[in-house]
Formats: C-alpha cells, sequence, structure tokens
C-alpha cells in the first residue's frame, strides 16, 4: 500500500479499507467502461473522426421548422436554374402522374357504378376552381409543386350548382405549402395546439390549418394582406407531403438531399468553362525586340495596330515589345472531367431518388438487364409514392368529397358506398414482347389476375373488356375473322370459343 495509505492504517483501520475500496471501485469503472466502450458503435463514439459531427436529438417538427423555408425556396431555385434539378422534377412528376390516376366506383350496384362514373366524368372536366384545368392537371401541378416545394395545400370548395355548371357542387383549389403559416405554434386560444400553422385537437388529430390569406411572397403591394392567417377547419383542407419521420407536419422538397451537390456541379462546370475561356484567349505572343527605339524602354504589350492590350480575346496575337521570340498557347486537357462529371451526377440522381440514365438522358453503358433492374427499382420508387402517399392524401379524400356532395346535391342516394378503384398511369415496358409474355405466363399460372395485367398498362378492366367483347360482335357481325380476336382464332393454350348461339355466322 503506498506510505499515506499505511499511515492511515496505523490511526484507523476503517480509513483503510476505505480507500482500498475506493481504489477498486476506480479500478473495477475504468475497465467496465473500457469494455463498455469497445462495444459502442463506431459512429456514436466521440473521437478525432467525429469531433465535428454535428447531431441533435429534436423532433421531426423541430427539424423541419429550422430549415424548410430555405430548402424550399433553394429547391425552387434550383429547378429555375439547374438543368439536372429541372429534369429531376419532370421526370419524377411524369412518371408519378403521367397522364392522370383515373378513379371509376367499385359498388356492388352495375346501375349506380354507372349513374357514379357519369358524374365523376364531368367533374373530372369541372372540378378546377381556378376554371384552368382538369382533374389530371391538377394532379400533376400538385405533385409538381409538392415535389418541388415539399407540400401542397388542396382546399374543397364549394361551387354553385346552378343550371350549366357542376352538377356535383366540389371545386379543387390548389396552394402553395407557402400558404400555412408555420409561425403559429404552440396553445391556441380557444382551440388546440399548433405545429407550423397545422392544429391538432386534444386527441392530436388534424383540427385545421392556419391559411395566409395571400401567398406570403406576392408583390409589395399586397404585403399587409400577405401575413394574416386565418383558421380552416381541416375537413376542408388536403395537405399533400410525404412525411419521412413519425409526427412530421409538414413536408421538404424532393431535392433537399442532392441541393449540395447540384450546386457543387454547377460551380465545377462554371470553373472548367472559365479555364477554358481564359485559355482561348490568347493565341500567340511575339516576344523580341523588332526595332531599335524599343530598347531600354519597359516592356509593354499591344497587338498588330500597336494599341495597348489591356484584357485579352479569343484568337488574340499579342506583341510584347523588348523581347527576341513567339510563344504559342497550348491548352490544357482535363483528361478527368467526365469521369468526375459521372460519378457525381451519379451521387446526385441515388440522391434524387432516379436512375442516372434517367436524369442524364446518357444510355451510353446500358444494356437490356441494367436499365430494366434500373427502372425497376425506379417504378417500385413511384408505386410506393402513388399508393402510400398520392392514394390516401388526394385522391381518396376527393372521391370521399365528391361522393358526399353529390348526396347532399341529391344526384346520389344517401346509401350510396364510397367503394372506389384507381388506376395509375402505365410504364412504359422496356421490351415489351418479353414483358407481356410474362405476364401472360403470370396469369395463366394463377399467379396474377388479368384485371391487374390491364391495370398495370394503365387501364380499366371493364372498359377493356367492354371494348373487346364489342370487338367480338363487329367482328363477328360482318363475318371477319382476325387474329387479334381469340374467340375466333384460338391461340397456344386459348382453345378456340365458338359464337353466341343465334349470332351471325354460326353454323
Amino acid at each position: 500500500m503506498p506510505i499515506f495509505d499505511r499511515i492511515a492504517g496505523l490511526f484507523s483501520s476503517k480509513a483503510a479499507a476505505r480507500a482500498e475500496l475506493a481504489k477498486l471501485t476506480a479500478t473495477v469503472t475504468r475497465d467496465v467502461r473500457a469494455d463498455l466502450e469497445r462495444r459502442w458503435y463506431d459512429a456514436s463514439r466521440t473521437n478525432r473522426d467525429t469531433w465535428a459531427w454535428m447531431a441533435g436529438s429534436t423532433s421531426a417538427n423541430a427539424e423541419v421548422y429550422g430549415g424548410f423555408v430555405n430548402l424550399r425556396n433553394r429547391s425552387r431555385d434550383l429547378v429555375r436554374n439547374n438543368v439536372y434539378a429541372s429534369k429531376a422534377l419532370r421526370v419524377l412528376a411524369d412518371n408519378a402522374v403521367g397522364a392522370g390516376i383515373t378513379a371509376v366506383a367499385r359498388t356492388k350496384n352495375k346501375k349506380l357504378n354507372d349513374k357514379i362514373n357519369a358524374l365523376w366524368t364531368e367533374f373530372v372536366d369541372e372540378c378546377d376552381f381556378g376554371g384552368q384545368h382538369d382533374l389530371y392537371g391538377l394532379q400533376r401541378l400538385a405533385v409538381r409543386s409538392m415535389l418541388e416545394g415539399g407540400e401542397t395545400v388542396i382546399r374543397l370548395r364549394t361551387r354553385s350548382a346552378a343550371p350549366g355548371r357542376l352538377a356535383v357542387p366540389l371545386g379543387l383549389q390548389l396552394l402553395e405549402g407557402d400558404y400555412i403559416d408555420h409561425r403559429k405554434n404552440g396553445d391556441i386560444a380557444g382551440h388546440g395546439v399548433a405545429h407550423l400553422g397545422v392544429e391538432l385537437d386534444g386527441d392530436g388529430k388534424r383540427a385545421a390549418y392556419w391559411l395566409f390569406r395571400n401567398h406570403p411572397g406576392e408583390m409589395i403591394y399586397t404585403e399587409p394582406q400577405s401575413y394574416i392567417s386565418d383558421r380552416v377547419p381541416a375537413a376542408e383542407v388536403l395537405h399533400l407531403y410525404e412525411a419521412l419521420r413519425i409526427g412530421q407536419m409538414r413536408g421538404v422538397p424532393w431535392l433537399t438531399p442532392g441541393m449540395m451537390a447540384a450546386r457543387h456541379i454547377d460551380t465545377y462546370q462554371e470553373a472548367e468553362r472559365v479555364r477554358k475561356r481564359i485559355e482561348a484567349c490568347v493565341a500567340a505572343i511575339v516576344v523580341g525586340a523588332d526595332d531599335e527605339s524599343q530598347e531600354g524602354v519597359a516592356p509593354h504589350v499591344v497587338d498588330y495596330a500597336g494599341n495597348k492590350v489591356e484584357q485579352f480575346e479569343p484568337g488574340l496575337i499579342a506583341i510584347a515589345r523588348g523581347a527576341k521570340d513567339i510563344k504559342f498557347t497550348q491548352p490544357a486537357t482535363n483528361g478527368g472531367y467526365h469521369e468526375a462529371m459521372r460519378t457525381d451526377l451519379q451521387s446526385l440522381a441515388a440522391g434524387w431518388g432516379l436512375t442516372y440514365e434517367l436524369l442524364t438522358g446518357d444510355l451510353s453503358r446500358v444494356n437490356y438487364s441494367s436499365i430494366k433492374a434500373g427502372l425497376n427499382e425506379f417504378r417500385r420508387s413511384m408505386e410506393s409514392l402513388q399508393w402510400l402517399v398520392l392514394a390516401p392524401m388526394m385522391m381518396r379524400p376527393i372521391w370521399r368529397a365528391f361522393i358526399d356532395r353529390a348526396i347532399l346535391a341529391g344526384k346520389l342516394p344517401e346509401s350510396t358506398p364510397r367503394a372506389v378503384e384507381f388506376t395509375t398511369p402505365k410504364f412504359e415496358a422496356v421490351d415489351p414482347v418479353k414483358e407481356t409474355d410474362g405476364d401472360v405466363a403470370a396469369v395463366r399460372s394463377f399467379l396474377m389476375p388479368p384485371q391487374e395485367a390491364i391495370r398495370r398498362r394503365g387501364y380499366d378492366p371493364d372498359v377493356v373488356l367492354a371494348d373487346h367483347k364489342a370487338w367480338h360482335d363487329m367482328l363477328v357481325k360482318e363475318g371477319l375473322v382476325s387474329d387479334a380476336d381469340p374467340a375466333q382464332v384460338g391461340k397456344v393454350s386459348a382453345p378456340k370459343v365458338a359464337p353466341p348461339p343465334g349470332a351471325a355466322g354460326n353454323e
């Protein structure tokens, strides 16, 4: 034992025991801590590799509040000025919505279905509260706004049911997410608790939205009105955004993960352009004393007309007085530029949920297998967006509001079900023959119903069946035989079906 512990032991055996216990405790604690540190995740350590890694434990809404205004502003700036951001947004909107997500009634009453679908067809053409788009145009604009700015607001407005107007008094008004007053936070007097302009009731359900009367970014003459927000019941508002964390109330732009990469690519490309322009500014410099009068004169540069050169231009031949040679500029080559750009764009495409080929249009290094594998992954991403965001947050609420307003207007019975079936736009096949053969095999082996194969191509199975029947009836009536009609010309594993009794040509 150390000398001080021995002296303490002479006066008190208890003091010696306490000192020994303290040393033992410190040793065990140190050993346990060292053992725990060996079992930690490497990314959780605080060391030289992670000293600048700042990571908070904030909630989803705190994270969004800290930067979503800057994010959506910068996202829109990228779309305006960056060719890759503009292309990415167009590709995403085209594949998520395309020509439109269609809907058909699926009640058990065919007559009722026909009545609902007739009203819906009229609604599709006249639903825009602003009177510019049909439903499919609104879908694309809403999705594009969501991807670019992080969110879209759709207000359900009541319209006049006067003669000549929409039979179902429902209009859809599209607003950018900027209209939600993100300054409304905490307890709202006489109401619930608000987070970033979204008010929740006591059960945590959305009760209302606080919407600005005008866009907060409007011209200066509307500024006094732009920052006044009103409480709008949640039943009248559809809030379209992709939730990335539990409890997230507001959306962030789809382009967020690749914003800095896109900026760096722009900077890199501009640096290359500037370097090439500088290299091209001077073609040759003549250096040599052309007459004795120049001797002893400070060196200077002139052009062939004798004018003093103050700035360089492409193709310039300059004369340096007081020297004796001619030098030609030799622009340098950057052999790694294309590979560096390709690597950066691959990272950018990954951040934006695209393939490199879709982002750039460069198909120089793909074959059938690689492009199909990449497109399959992209299609799964788009299907997730369609069925987990667009369908539940936009299309189903619109359909429910349409049915409810039709009932209130006396156009449908009060007991009308809300059953509906949506069909998303088809994805073009890389090899139509191979993919069609695969679908045929899946249908014949009962791995996929024929209705699903039809829907995957963007068509309504009922319409396809009716069209086929009408086509078959016309062929039979005209006494024609076509191999496009399986009922007339049997294919492999498809027995020939005789025409119905009494039809022309039935012998």
